[in-house]
């Protein structure tokens, strides 16, 4: 017995001082918000004072002191995000983690980020590169302070490497190239097309259907002009086309009221990017006010002042994907003699050869890998980097021959003090592709569109095209004069909901969204002549209401009425549409629409096509549209199973999809419908980048509101239902007649240390509903004081 003692002891004591290591090992590199730090690189003190929430407000004399310590307080809570940014727009993923990223670096160096940003950073004006260098600066002077480093690169056996100017240009690039949407589309559209054949490909093709509304209520986009050509390609085996995301904005928004349209008499202010979520967040909240610069939002680590959402006084922005078509595939014919030759409509032509060599982290320390570029006239030879494309393509993106200022544009954004201002500063932004929203303190709103819009000798884009007769040429670009804008609109407000513009007459997509915007129109239309308020607003940005439920629930409460479905079609009557965490009704029609798009559409695209590319949330619109479109046509072709002998109808589909919603729900809620609601399956979760391995670095779960297709947005995975995988992940709101009020979230926390208060403290308000002060006029008397004193 005595033995017993002191062994259950022993394993006590051993249990509470593995339990002490491992708080002290995770709290050390949790930053104090109080004292004094003596840094070099600094010419004068700085002020930093940081919210109960983990915002903090930088106060400088000057613009350099005031870059160089926002560089240096967001690596205090960023540094490992920062790092696999730096990593990533350098090709160089494999000297942190291996093989696993190997297939990334070789993409990433073959796409030439790297090249890219340092064209960039030379392009702009030494005005904004002071900031961008003050600001690398800072970071570096953190990773060289002696504070304690991220856990993460104890874990990993590493060290942060030192900052270049580049390496933030490199950053807004990897946003840029994430926003493209014809990365993904054109070539599974091209493998549809080579499975089922041209007409099915150009059938499920999406365009903007006719009755969506648009930003001006005009319609000048020019129809389809596609052409579908087969090439030879290899055998497809793994799509994984997610696997160059960083950041996906699919269903983002912005809302606008002028003067006029307010009970204030004051312009309303609200935007939301929708993004896949990230931990720590995608953004980090906070206001930096030095020389020309005051100004808070959602700022990028690793970038200069505050990115596509932020106030500053004068006025204030949001952003959404603009979805423009700034990426095409040409294919090469290589000279039989020579591969290292491809066909041009004057002859053979020597592709430009890039040697580059990529450091891999394995067991014995590190491995060099060689990897040999060919980069022709259209760009580089992607066919071996990038799943699903033909032989031989090369991937043509407008980056690659405007050089990206874009940080200058953001920059001059930051400082913006009425609509023409905001405009010539986002006249400089020529690579990441987005739809600003504008308002300020004046009652003005307005919208811009930015990036560069290629014009085409043939043909849109949709499909790859022949890269050796030169007839689908670029010939230049659309004029930053003539990219869609608006401001003062008629009606007294507008909102994006990543819809068509309306008022370009030529061709800059087929891929803009249109449920939310139908859901927006039909609030307006139901509130007539009401003014609108700041509590109005918020309950727009939350809206939970969904126009698919709205078309699609009639049809199945007719459909399956009469069959051993009827019990559960009771679910959807006097169900009011709305995607909300009690409804029954949502997660059982959730789980039918996922499945009536897989049974109608399977079959064409193929199974495979399916699974890896239509049912992924970034691709998600193109059923749906092709759904919305036939659905009032029972008999439409597309409803017949090709792989079966009968001929099924739109009635066959619905009874089927429903029986195979019914198994799925009950599978994973039970078979009591009294007990389904949707919040228990539909939930968001934020993983760390080594949550996989070290799952306690994960937070718990957020049951959350809204579906694909809802203003309040809940993008789900249709393989792994109902979990969420994209939602409004910062959200920003301004009352010009109250500016203080101003209110601004970005989930879970501010933080990346995973012991920090701040590491996930956000979450929950994030999911119902809620925001933080921003604090834009009271940031200086926030009692958390940090002060920053020169070296």
């Amino acid at each position: 017995m005595k033995k017993f003692k002191i062994l259950l002891l022993v394993l006590v004591i051993i249990a509470v001082s593995l339990y002490i290591a491992f708080e002290v090992f995770f709290r050390k590199a949790v930053p104090s918000y109080t004292g004094l730090l003596k840094i070099e690189g600094l010419s004068s003190m700085v002020e930093v004072r940081t919210d109960e929430n983990g915002i903090p407000h930088i106060f400088a004399d000057n613009e350099k002191d005031l870059f160089f310590a926002q560089g240096y307080i967001t690596a205090r809570e960023r540094l490992f995000q920062m790092e696999l940014t730096r990593l990533a727009g350098r090709g160089e993923l494999s000297t942190l983690f291996g093989d696993a990223v190997l297939s990334k670096d070789r993409f990433l160096r073959t796409a030439g980020f790297r090249r890219l940003a340092l064209q960039g950073y030379e392009a702009m004006t030494g005005e904004k590169r002071n900031i961008i260098d003050a600001y690398v600066s800072g970071i570096n002077a953190f990773i060289k302070s002696g504070e304690p480093l991220p856990a993460e690169f104890t874990i990993l056996g590493a060290k942060p490497g030192e900052w270049e100017g580049s390496d933030s240009v490199a950053a807004g690039l990897l946003m840029a190239f994430s926003l493209t949407r014809s990365l993904y589309v054109d070539l599974l559209l091209y493998r549809i097309g080579e499975y089922a054949g041209k007409e099915t490909a150009e059938l499920l093709a999406p365009s903007y259907p006719s009755f969506a509304p648009t930003l001006t209520g005009k319609r000048m986009s020019p129809g389809p002009d596609r052409e579908f050509i087969k090439f030879p390609s290899k055998e497809l085996d793994k799509t994984g086309l997610s696997d160059f995301l960083q950041g996906e904005i699919p269903a983002s928004n912005w809302m606008l009221f002028s003067g006029k349209m307010t009970e204030s008499g004051k312009a309303l202010f609200a935007g939301s990017p929708d993004l896949k979520p990230t931990l720590p967040a995608l953004f980090y909240m906070m206001h930096i006010k030095g020389g020309r610069y005051d100004v808070a939002g959602g700022a990028l680590p690793g970038v200069p002042g505050i990115g596509p959402l932020g106030f500053n006084g004068h006025i204030a922005w949001s952003a959404v994907n603009g979805r423009g078509d700034e990426l095409d595939y040409f294919v090469e014919k290589l000279n039989p003699a020579n591969p290292d030759q491809y066909l041009t409509e004057k002859g053979y032509r020597d592709f430009e050869i890039i040697n580059e060599v990529i450091k891999v982290k394995d067991k014995k320390g590190f491995r060099e890998e060689k990897l040999r570029i060919k980069v022709s006239r259209h760009g580089p030879v992607i066919s071996d980097v990038m799943p699903m494309a033909p032989d031989n393509a090369a991937m043509k993106w407008a980056a690659f021959d405007n050089p990206c200022i874009d940080l200058e544009g953001l920059l001059l954004m930051n400082r913006a003090r009425n609509f023409n201002e905001f405009r010539n500063a986002l006249s400089r932004v020529k690579t990441i592709n987005l739809g600003f929203g504008y308002a300020d303190k004046n009652g003005n709103i307005g919208w811009q569109f930015t990036a560069s819009a290629p014009i085409r000798k043939k043909g849109d884009g949709s499909f790859p095209v022949p890269g050796w007769t030169g007839e689908y040429a670029w010939k230049g670009y659309i004029p930053y004069e003539r990219l869609p804008y608006d401001y003062n609109p008629a009606a007294g407000f507008v909102a994006s909901f990543n819809n068509d513009p309306g008022n370009a007459g030529y061709h800059l997509t087929h891929y803009y969204l249109f449920q939310r915007s139908i859901r927006f129109d039909n609030i307006m239309k139901e509130r007539g002549d009401k003014k609108v308020t700041l509590k109005d607003i918020r309950e727009m940005q939350l809206d939970t209401v969904s126009v698919v439920a709205q078309l699609w629930a009639p049809l199945v409460i007719e459909a399956c009425r009469n069959d051993e479905l009827a019990e559960y079609v009771k679910i959807l009557k006097g169900w009011g549409n709305d995607i909300t965490t009690g409804s029954s009704a949502a997660v059982l029609f959730n789980a039918f629409y996922s499945m009536m798009m897989k049974n109608t559409l399977a079959d064409e695209a193929g199974d495979k096509l399916w699974e890896e590319g239509l049912s992924q949330s970034y691709l998600l619109y193109i059923p749906d549209l092709v759904l919305t479109s036939i659905a009032g046509e029972p008999d439409h072709l597309l409803y017949n199973n090709v792989t079966t002998a009968e001929k099924e109808t739109r009635d066959d589909i619905i009874r089927k999809s429903m029986r195979e919603a019914v198994a799925l729900v009950k599978e994973k809620q039970g078979s009591n419908p009294g007990k389904w609601s949707w919040g228990r399956g539909h939930k968001m979760y934020f993983e760390h980048p080594m949550g996989g391995k070290l799952p306690f670095f994960n937070p718990d779960p957020v049951p959350t509101n809204g579906d694909h297709f809802t203003i309040n947005s809940g993008f789900w995975e249709l393989a792994n239902p109902f979990k969420m995988d994209s939602g409004g992940v910062i959200r920003i709101m301004v009352d010009f007649a109250d500016p203080e009020s101003a209110t601004i979230i970005s989930p879970p926390g501010q933080s990346g240390h995973y012991k920090s208060p701040h590491y996930n403290d956000l979450a929950q308000l994030w999911a119902d509903g809620g925001q933080v002060p921003l604090r834009f006029n009271s940031g200086e008397k926030i009692s958390r004081v940090l002060m920053l004193e020169p070296q």
